[in-house]
């Protein structure tokens, strides 16, 4: 079935994460202003914008796993965290690239909504690589659905480690 309400979920799922951005993009000067006064609130704003963007991810790939009685079978997740993080440092160098070879900086300024594909993409690659570890480890008797929300949960708690915790030491 090409076109099922899981797709239509899907969907949902993107257009959200589109309304996000814009809602993101809309309150920019709103958010910087108040970012500016006080240490503790940028932290929380981007926690929580972290945190609804790997939320609709998860509930995309759940939307996935219930549309797809294959999804997360295929003998290629057996490896699929060394692939992901390889596509991730690729991505990374190519990231880091662009900034010094083009002016990226400037390309992001003007165009404001390319940032966002930038972090959505990163922040996909990342649920997506802790979604197949996740996987490797547990057994086959746990349902995709719990496999998905661990590494939502997982997720979060390495983002929060990486970006919040591991720069103020």
């Amino acid at each position: 079935m090409l076109f099922s309400r899981w797709t239509l979920f899907q969907g949902i799922v993107v257009f959200s994460l589109l309304i996000l951005a814009i809602i993101l993009d809309y309150f920019k000067e709103n958010i910087s202003t108040l970012m500016s006064t006080s240490s503790l609130m940028p932290m929380l704003l981007t926690l929580v914008f972290i945190t609804i963007t790997i939320f609709l991810f998860s509930l995309f790939l759940i939307f996935q796993s219930k549309k797809s009685i294959t999804f997360l079978v295929h003998p290629i997740w057996r490896k699929m965290h060394i692939i992901i993080l390889f596509i991730l440092v690729i991505s990374i160098i190519i990231f880091i690239s662009s900034f010094l070879l083009i002016p990226l900086g400037e390309v992001v300024q003007n165009n404001r909504w390319i940032l966002y594909i930038i972090i959505y993409y990163f922040l996909f690659l990342m649920n997506i690589l802790v979604l197949s570890i996740v996987h490797k480890r547990l057994n086959r008797n746990t349902s995709n659905e719990k496999k998905i929300e661990l590494s939502f949960l997982w997720t979060i708690f390495l983002l929060f480690i990486f970006i919040f915790l591991i720069p103020s030491v």
